[in-house]
């Protein structure tokens, strides 16, 4: 990968963190640290976003403890914003580097193509339990991921959209997108296991990068799993590129004396 733009890295993680809102936000020399019981890493880490003016072993035991004071397992998420020796002390204090990702942008006008056979679009400005429950259920995040998001999603105060792909007749392929500062950002997309290899990822990821561009919004941006080579190759196909990766540090939970 190129060297890495440090400008777009911070207008994407702060363009991630208006689209994703967690319940409960605090600002720290620096940091954004975000707590939403639990659900998604995103909603319930802390990222640095700009250069800190105080140590960051201060700063890491801050946010370990507000952390653990939530009933959280503390989580750092690690970009090229973070100073150097972030993920050094995160490894000397034994926090474990996990489940890496990388985030894509595609500037060309979206693609348009029909809908393939049997395939049909539905886009919902609100938030519904016809959108959340199956959507939840394809994820297999269940009532407990629901309940998160029956709160967090509201909170969004940009421009967004719920998508539901139906293929003869039944509900198959879900996404969010949220558009601002001129790109869309796709979130939460999934495929039913029983209508996978049928093109809906594809027809999904085209479908809200259209919905974006008429919102102002040509650009777009998405995550993905380092783990997961067939989002990658589909993304790639389709324009995006890596514009940068972060890694997810998680800490070790803490033994008592009485549990040794």
């Amino acid at each position: 990968m190129s060297e890495v733009d440090l400008d777009l890295v911070r207008g994407l993680e702060e363009r991630c963190v208006n689209a994703w809102p967690a319940l409960r936000t605090l600002t720290v020399d620096g940091w954004a640290l975000r707590l939403s019981d639990g659900h998604t890493r995103r909603a319930n880490s802390a990222t640095p976003l700009y250069p800190s003016a105080r140590p960051v072993a201060e700063t890491l035991d801050m946010v370990e403890a507000t952390m653990r004071a939530a009933g959280l397992a503390p989580v750092v998420r690690v970009t090229p914003l973070a100073a150097p020796e972030v993920a050094p002390l995160l490894r000397a204090r034994g926090w474990i580097e996990d489940d890496p990702a990388g985030v894509f942008v595609a500037s060309a006008p979206p693609v348009l193509a029909p809908l393939p056979a049997g395939v049909a679009l539905r886009l919902d400005r609100r938030l519904s339990e016809d959108w959340l429950a199956p959507a939840m259920a394809a994820y297999g995040h269940g009532e407990r991921g629901a309940s998160a998001l029956r709160r967090m999603l509201p909170l969004i105060a940009l421009p967004h959209v719920y998508a539901t792909l139906t293929l003869d007749g039944a509900p198959a392929a879900f996404g969010l997108a949220v558009a601002g500062r001129g790109m869309v950002g796709l979130y939460d997309l999934v495929v039913v296991d029983a209508a996978r290899g049928r093109g809906l990822g594809r027809a999904l990821t085209q479908a809200l990068r259209r919905w974006g561009a008429e919102q102002g919004a040509p650009a777009a941006y998405l995550q993905a799993r380092v783990a997961n080579p067939v989002a990658r190759a589909l993304y790639a196909s389709l324009g995006f590129r890596e514009a940068y990766r972060y890694v997810q540090y998680v800490a070790q939970p803490l033994v008592h004396p009485e549990n040794r």
